[in-house]
């Protein structure tokens, strides 16, 4: 009985880590290609609590090598933010470029027709060495992209900054 759950244990962790290994495909890059809406809700810089909820308009447009991701950020008062990232993973898989910042890809889950990607690099905000973890996770007609940071010097959990939330719309 031991041995066949230790072979059972065993095929079925070679499952699960076969399936975190594989990258992002061509295709799955392609898809996110269109106009989105949704929300974003950013935690303040100054004391890390306040939190304001924005619209989010985002338009993702094809560049061969990468994709362009252009936001448009509106805040309840109407005064509109306009943000232009490159998004391109590196051929071997470990590398992302992404919200003008290279990371190392430290994790791509897939749970069903769901991609996600954790993706890490070391830092400096507000003049204290950071932890930055961005983590995107998509499929058909829905898209979240999270920012979060840890500092050094304060704990082993990451806080969120950002988080937008998008659905597609064409």
């Amino acid at each position: 009985m031991k041995i066949l759950f230790s072979i059972l244990f065993f095929s079925f962790s070679v499952c699960v880590m076969a399936q975190r290994g594989v990258g992002l495909t061509e295709k799955e890059m392609k898809d996110l290609v269109g106009n989105w809406t949704g929300t974003m809700v950013y935690t303040g810089y100054s004391n890390e609590k306040s939190q304001v909820t924005f619209t989010a308009r985002l338009e993702i447009v094809d560049m061969k090598d990468s994709l362009v991701f252009n936001f448009i950020f509106t805040d309840p008062g109407g005064k509109q933010l306009v943000e232009k990232n490159s998004f391109r993973i590196y051929e071997d898989g470990n590398r992302l470029s992404f919200d003008s910042a290279q990371f190392d890809i430290v994790d791509t889950r897939r749970r069903g027709i769901r991609v996600t990607i954790i993706a890490e690099r070391l830092g400096v905000e507000n003049f204290r060495s950071a932890d930055f973890q961005e983590i995107i996770n998509f499929g058909p007609g829905i898209l979240n992209y999270t920012k979060g940071i840890r500092y050094m010097d304060m704990s082993d959990a990451y806080f969120i900054r950002k988080r937008v939330t998008l659905t597609k719309t064409k």
